[in-house]
């Protein structure tokens, strides 16, 4: 009496590799969702920095550098909070580099950090 079927190392053998299969799709997903967090927090800081520099863009553009009646940045370089609107998540910090004469460009960097949330 001949029965067809398979046989109980076969049916481990195909569960195992199965197995590993469902592990590796399960990697890629969870990687998948990490870097679209990290993409969606990245927009956010992108934006963020916008609204600031977009904020102060009549200080940044002033013939000269008021810092009697715009005090938030003196042009000495040094990092100082900048964000007068709080954004949940996310730290802002502005800085003012002069060029070298008196009346020359300065350069404004704006600093947005944030901290990865884990998955």
């Amino acid at each position: 009496m001949k029965k067809k079927g398979f046989t109980l190392v076969e049916v481990m053998v195909s569960l195992v590799i199965l197995a590993l299969l469902a592990a590796g799709l399960f990697s890629v997903f969870v990687s998948a969702r990490y870097m679209v967090v990290r993409s969606k927090r990245r927009l956010g800081a992108m934006e963020v920095a916008r609204a600031e520099i977009e904020k102060n863009r009549q200080h940044i553009r002033a013939d000269r550098w008021d810092n009697a009646s715009y005090p938030l940045f003196p042009a000495d370089g040094t990092w100082r909070a900048c964000a007068s609107t709080t954004y949940p998540g996310y730290t802002v910090d502005c800085r003012v580099v002069q060029g070298p004469a008196v009346d020359s460009y300065r350069t404004v960097t704006v600093r947005v950090r944030w901290s990865d949330p884990s998955i």
